[in-house]
């Protein structure tokens, strides 16, 4: 199926935050509580989304601004000047589609195991990294957060590629790798081969990070992933 840059921008939206049915609401809204507006835009689409009960101070339809990746949307920030005292923080960064290949480096040779039965039996055998909680890691290794594939080193996960955030057409990777394992291009494996898994149950793959996270972005570009825009939250 091909999907205009709108759709996909809104897809990753829906995929991220969810989008509640609001027929006749102006914009779109989130189902995410905890977002307050989620504004993604490319060279050719804009998509704006707000929280239940938000409006934004004015008419705004993106057309005014020149896209800018990297600079916040006027959208936003009138947005939280009308909020007056309530802080509220600006994040944005970049945002990617998996082709259908990929580019991936030879990693250092450490074995990568996937969420198929064998990788799933064999997972439970592993010893769970510090940052992942234990209900969390039994969702993960059990393959209820959906597909997922592990560098190991012995009976440790030294990198992770997961599914954190889907819907029924889409998923977004999620990617750890731990700090002294970092730079021996083990990231890029392990989200090739979550991507080899997961593109059998989703039309599409997305990828995004912040702007400050060089080493993810850096992932992104090892692989070949297609750049779509550049998403910005407000909470």
């Amino acid at each position: 199926m091909s999907w205009d840059e709108g759709r996909l921008l809104a897809l990753e939206i829906d995929a991220t935050y969810g989008l509640a049915p609001a027929p006749d609401a102006p914009r779109a809204v989130l189902r995410d509580p905890s977002v307050l507006a989620v504004w993604a835009w490319s060279p050719r689409a804009r998509f704006l989304a707000l929280a239940p009960g938000l409006t934004l101070p004015g008419p705004i339809d993106g057309t005014e601004q020149e896209y800018s990746p990297g600079r916040p949307p006027h959208a936003l920030d009138r947005l939280a000047a009308s909020l007056g005292a309530r802080t509220v923080s600006v994040e944005g960064g970049p945002c990617f589609v998996f082709p259908d290949r990929l580019t991936v480096p030879a990693p250092d040779p450490l074995p990568i195991i996937v969420s198929t039965t064998d990788g799933r039996r064999t997972a439970q055998h592993l010893l769970r990294p510090g940052n992942w909680q234990p209900g969390e890691w039994d969702e993960l290794i059990n393959g209820r957060m959906g597909e997922w594939a592990m560098a190991l080193h012995g009976r440790e996960p030294v990198s992770i590629c997961f599914t954190p955030a889907s819907n029924t057409a889409a998923a977004e990777a999620g990617v750890w790798t731990r700090p002294d394992f970092r730079g021996k291009h083990l990231a890029p494996a392990v989200v090739a081969a979550w991507a080899q898994r997961e593109r059998h149950n989703k039309e599409v793959l997305f990828y995004s990070t912040t702007s400050a996270n060089h080493a993810s972005r850096s992932v992104a570009r090892t692989l070949g992933l297609t750049p779509l825009g550049w998403i910005w939250t407000a909470r």
